[in-house]
């Protein structure tokens, strides 16, 4: 099948859903935090058990997210024997139709691992932050987050996905 685009519709002969921009910008964009500037979805320590996602922007699978303040997640209560490794995460759902931040709790152990991340046809995630969780912890402190929003594996920035050819 032949598919190109877009052009206006003449008696609804061209219609066109968020599918077909997705997978058109998808192609251009690669996913990522935007990083104009070096705050844009910072995991902050909060109060208590929470963390604070500063406001910033990501690009997953042609989709745009925007989170346009300081955002609070609660993590859940520390293991009394083990620590954990948490993620923040901006997650992308296919199902559910929308980019939202999420926490992904780990598991206590003696030797604690960050959680896997997913990233299949229906969830796509970006991991923007580890929070290492010690055993009886009633807050998160700041020299327990770990930033990940620069590694290309994890998370990484929104890069062209357009070169040009120079003969």
């Amino acid at each position: 099948m032949e598919k190109s685009g877009f052009f206006n519709s003449s008696g609804g002969d061209r219609i066109y859903d968020a599918a077909d921009f997705a997978s058109y910008f998808g192609k251009l964009v690669s996913n990522g935090i935007f990083y104009a500037a070096a705050t844009n979805l910072r995991v902050t320590a909060g109060s208590g058990m929470a963390v604070s996602v500063l406001a910033g922007s990501a690009w997953i699978n042609g989709c745009a997210y925007e989170n346009t303040d300081a955002l609070s997640l609660t993590l859940a209560t520390a293991d009394g024997v083990n620590p954990r490794i948490d993620r923040v995460v901006v997650r992308w759902s296919a199902v559910n139709r929308e980019i939202r931040l999420a926490v992904l709790t780990g598991t206590a152990a003696a030797s604690p691992a960050a959680p896997a991340l997913t990233r299949s046809d229906n969830v796509y995630e970006l991991a923007l932050a580890e929070i290492t969780v010690p055993q009886g912890a009633v807050s998160v402190s700041a020299q327990n987050i770990v930033d990940t929003r620069l590694s290309t594996a994890l998370c990484g920035t929104v890069n062209s996905l357009i070169t040009a050819v120079y003969e």
